[in-house]
C-alpha cells in the first residue's frame, strides 16, 4: 500500500469510526454495568436483611425502638439520599434503602397470606368492614311500604346475560 494522501486519508477515517464505535460500546458497557451494580445491591441488602431477621430477631424480626430495623434502615437511606447525605454516592443509598425495603415488604406480605391462610386476616375474595362502615339507608323498607313504593337499594334483579 502506497502513502497516498488518498489513502492516509482512508485509513484516518476507518481509526475515527473504530474510535466512535469503541465509545458507544463503552457508554453502553457503562450503563450495564451500572444496572448490574444497582441489581446487585438492592438483591444483596434484601438478602442481609432476610438472614439478619430469620436469624437474630425475636420472631423473625429485628427491631430498633419497637420498629422494624429494615424498614427503619430504608425509609432513613432513602431520606438520607434524597437530601444529598451521601454526595455523589446517593445512588447507592437508594439502591441499600429500597433493599431494605424489600425485606420489610416481603416479610410483611409473607405474614398478610399467613394469616389469610389461617383464617386470622380476610380470606380471598371476602369483603371486611374497616374504619368507615358502609353508608345506612335514610328510610327503612317500612317507610316506603307505607307510600305504596319499593325500598330502593334493598332487591338487585339481574336479568339477561350470556
Amino acid at each position: 500500500m502506497a502513502f497516498t494522501a488518498t489513502n492516509i486519508a482512508k485509513a484516518r477515517e476507518l481509526v475515527e469510526r473504530a474510535r466512535s464505535k469503541m465509545t458507544a460500546m463503552r457508554e453502553h458497557s457503562e450503563e450495564v454495568i451500572g444496572e448490574a451494580i444497582a441489581a446487585t445491591e438492592v438483591g444483596t441488602t434484601a438478602l442481609a436483611f432476610g438472614y439478619a431477621n430469620a436469624r437474630y430477631g425475636e420472631a423473625g424480626e429485628l427491631k430498633i425502638a419497637g420498629m422494624p430495623l429494615d424498614l427503619l434502615a430504608g425509609v432513613s437511606l432513602h431520606g438520607i439520599s434524597f437530601m444529598g447525605g451521601l454526595g455523589k454516592y446517593s445512588e447507592h443509598g437508594h439502591n441499600i434503602g429500597s433493599g431494605a425495603m424489600a425485606a420489610y415488604a416481603y416479610r410483611a406480605g409473607s405474614q398478610l397470606g399467613r394469616d389469610a391462610r389461617e383464617g386470622r386476616g380476610a380470606a380471598p375474595g371476602t369483603r371486611t368492614a374497616g374504619y368507615f362502615q358502609p353508608p345506612q339507608p335514610r328510610y327503612s323498607a317500612a317507610d316506603y311500604a307505607d307510600v305504596g313504593a319499593e325500598a330502593p337499594g334493598i332487591t338487585y334483579t339481574v336479568e339477561g346475560g350470556e
